[in-house]
């Protein structure tokens, strides 16, 4: 019977890397643990020039891989090629919370809280059950965090976003400069005008800005006044999608 255990939760981006230095304000993540000995605050800190956040492989590990593969669409997409799979490893370098704690000596569920900061002022809060038990003296969990990691571009007489995934994994046009290329996602924009009329615009990958993850188009010249741009983006591969209001 185990007296004591190691808790590693590891926080991974649906579709990408852990959370890490690259995510959006990674040391505003908080993650807790609650059951009959008390609420745990778990540490989760990134330390600069050591922590990574996961090292990716076309093999998946026993004990090491997480469950959430990486799959990146054929580039260009036609029907009959199939896409690449990829999986992520955690080692000794790797982002995570780490706790220790007494057991209860009957089993019992935790509850599990993550609060994950995001671009619009809100965090995602995610919640899992952790079945604690006597006999298990280690716990490796991995706990997915949907979403995709939109921020503001300031070019004039333009449309323009930055998307990344939530682990801030750049969109490029395909590998190898990453594994998430342009043409699996759909990001849009509805501009709203100060008469309160809205026009929408389809967004596309900014060639010119290699590696940096932006979509952007020109206005119309009938453009009026922009009052705020609501900014919408889709990853199809996965659902993830994400929502950023500017202005």
């Amino acid at each position: 019977m185990a007296l004591t255990a190691n808790i590693t939760i590891y926080l991974q981006a649906v579709g990408g890397h852990f959370l890490g230095a690259n995510a959006h304000d990674p040391a505003g993540i908080s993650i807790s643990l609650k059951y009959s000995g008390g609420k745990i605050k778990i540490p989760y800190t990134v330390t600069p020039y050591f922590t990574d956040d996961g090292n990716v492989s076309p093999n998946f590990t026993e004990g090491a891989s997480s469950f959430l593969p990486i799959i990146t669409v054929p580039q260009p997409m036609p029907a009959a090629q199939v896409a690449t799979v990829n999986f992520l490893s955690a080692d000794f370098t790797t982002i995570a919370g780490r706790t220790n704690i007494r057991l209860p000596i009957a089993p019992e569920f935790a509850e599990l809280s993550v609060s994950v900061p995001t671009t619009s002022g809100k965090p995602f809060l995610l919640s899992q059950s952790v079945l604690l038990n006597s006999e298990q003296p280690e716990y490796k969990i991995v706990l997915p965090v949907p979403g995709l990691y939109l921020s503001a571009s300031n070019i004039p007489k333009t449309a323009s976003v930055f998307v990344k995934m939530m682990c801030g994994c750049p969109v490029t046009a395909g590998p190898p400069a990453s594994l998430w290329p342009a043409n699996d996602f759909l990001v849009y924009a509805n501009v709203l005008d100060s008469s309160g009329g809205n026009t929408e615009y389809l967004l596309t990958y900014n060639t010119t800005q290699t590696g940096n993850s932006l979509f952007s188009t020109p206005f119309s010249p009938k453009q009026k006044k922009v009052k705020s741009i609501t900014y919408t983006a889709i990853q199809k591969s996965t659902g993830n999608y994400g929502v950023l209001v500017t202005g």
